[in-house]
């Protein structure tokens, strides 16, 4: 008895696993250019780059959402429902690009900090590669030209170190999606997205 309660509460037997992650998400490909590529298996989950498999809180399967639920995007907060783990839920501030070419990597993270939206005036930061990449549509070019991004074919500045060179830092090149790498202390052309965790409580993100 004692050893059948211990079992199932490590997630064997009868008792069933408990998730402790998910799959990673589909790129977005799906035109195939041989058998057994990205684009013929499609891995991932989501029903599609932007659909989800269930309903988000608001009752609906979008995967991009604003903060209200809906697709409106008055304060330019783009929701990412395909990272909600049931309690917080990542949101993207789609026009922090300035101040373009006039500042380096410094600025761009100081200015991500200091994004103020409405009531949502603390948490915001530059987003990192893998939250870059998250939201790369791999099946169409530019990589983030999609609505509600629709960012053009500019190239994404990321907070990532480069760790083998420590002075240069990852961007996303948006024609195609390449991870590359770029000096901090030069000033560049560059845009980028301020992030935030969002707390959700019913319909309610705060």
């Amino acid at each position: 008895m004692i050893y059948g309660m211990w079992f199932n509460s490590s997630g064997g037997g009868g008792g069933g696993a408990t998730s402790v992650g998910d799959l990673l998400q589909k790129t977005g490909q799906t035109t195939s250019y041989r058998t057994g590529d990205d684009g013929d298996i499609e891995a991932g989950r989501l029903s599609s780059f932007d659909r989800l498999k269930a309903n988000n809180p608001f009752g609906n399967d979008l995967r991009f959402t604003d903060e209200l639920g809906t697709q409106t995007y008055a304060n330019d907060i783009v929701i990412d429902w395909s990272t909600y783990d049931g309690s917080e839920v990542l949101g993207y501030y789609r026009v922090f690009y300035s101040p373009v070419g006039t500042t380096d990597w410094n600025g761009y993270v100081d200015g991500g900090l200091a994004v103020s939206i409405g009531t949502f005036t603390s948490g915001w930061r530059m987003m990192n590669a893998r939250e870059a990449i998250n939201i790369a549509d791999y099946g169409s070019s530019p990589v983030y030209g999609y609505a509600p991004l629709n960012l053009g074919s500019n190239n994404i500045w990321t907070s990532t170190t480069r760790p083998n060179s420590t002075g240069q830092a990852f961007y996303i090149t948006s024609a195609d999606g390449r991870l590359s790498a770029f000096n901090k202390t030069q000033a560049s052309a560059f845009y980028s997205l301020a992030v935030r965790n969002f707390t959700v409580t019913g319909t309610t993100l705060s």
